[in-house]
């Protein structure tokens, strides 16, 4: 996948972008991701008319495009909870927390995920006949705005752990990628519960209550939730975990903390395949992420399971990815 700028406006941005099938697409965009125009030679112009594969292709870069304006020029592109950098973030913060405060914030999305398995009351219940269905739990999750990696980081800098992070990765917080500092954490298995409170009061912003999603059918989506007990902000959340009981026999909250992680760690693999390139080396994972894709690397031979813990996935894209995108 490559792009490249060829024009900016007061509102809109123009690219080539050269998808992963050598095919080449003309896109103008709306500094808020709107993609007003859009146009490949190689393609037929009705979506209809084209091969899966095609539109997969098409749809890449598309979402690429997107990613690549939001990097070379800054702007809020994405769509909502398709920001790597920001689920990046999220496992950060998440994976630094004590079990304790883990549990206090989190705890209502173990418990309606054990209702499903146990005795447990749920925290909301569903209608019967959805109960068949598979449930999506989770929380939403609220980032800090307008925080840059430095900031994030800063966190860190007066503890004894971020000495021996910082030794490690051999940088200021401000020269460290994000995808370094996490792929550190987990080779030195850091215990970071010195860190926890600043760090989750540096990151964190709000978590909505226990919500339940699932199917009714193709194109009716459920949602029950809990009451919301404290003010939201006003906007999307950044993250959305969906986390389905079946696929995770948890039995503690270590295991359940560690689940979630790896949940999100998921997601951020999704939103990288979904463009057409390969994850940061710590996010090259397998498993469930996003609830959408499950069913696009289950049932199409366009990518492959990434979702199966069990799949063997000897390509993750490299060849496709720009040289010192991340």
């Amino acid at each position: 996948m490559h792009a490249k700028i060829t024009g900016e406006d007061d509102v809109r941005v123009g690219l080539h972008v050269t998808d992963n099938n050598n095919a080449k697409h003309r896109i103008e965009m709306e500094f808020n991701g709107s993609i007003e125009f859009h146009d490949c030679d190689e393609y037929a112009d009705k979506a209809s008319q084209r091969t899966t594969a095609e539109n997969e292709h098409s749809n890449q870069a598309r979402r690429f495009a997107r990613f690549y304006v939001y990097r070379e020029r800054g702007y809020d592109t994405l769509e909502p909870m398709r920001n790597p950098d920001r689920i990046a973030i999220a496992v950060l913060a998440v994976a630094s927390l004590e079990g304790e405060t883990f549990h206090e914030v989190f705890g209502w999305t173990l418990q309606q995920l054990w209702s499903r398995s146990s005795d447990v009351e749920p925290i909301v219940v569903v209608p019967q006949s959805a109960d068949d269905e598979l449930h999506r739990v989770g929380q939403d999750i609220y980032l800090r705005e307008g925080e840059t990696l430095a900031t994030e980081l800063e966190a860190l800098t007066e503890t004894e752990a971020y000495d021996r992070l910082e030794t490690a990765v051999g940088a200021k917080p401000g020269d460290t990628s994000l995808s370094t500092v996490q792929e550190t954490l987990a080779e030195l298995d850091l215990d970071l519960s010195e860190t926890a409170h600043s760090l989750g009061d540096a990151l964190l912003e709000a978590v909505g209550p226990v919500s339940v999603r699932w199917e009714h059918s193709q194109d009716d989506h459920r949602v029950v939730s809990a009451d919301q007990t404290g003010p939201l902000p006003a906007r999307e959340p950044d993250i959305r975990p969906e986390m389905i009981a079946e696929f995770y026999p948890i039995e503690s909250v270590d295991e359940f903390q560690e689940a979630f992680v790896h949940h999100l760690r998921c997601q951020v693999r999704d939103c990288y395949l979904e463009m057409g390139i390969a994850p940061p080396r710590p996010f090259r994972t397998l498993g469930p992420g996003f609830y959408e894709n499950i069913g696009w690397y289950a049932h199409h031979e366009f990518y492959p399971d990434y979702h199966d813990y069990q799949a063997e996935i000897t390509d993750w894209g490299e060849e496709h990815t720009p040289v010192d995108l991340y």
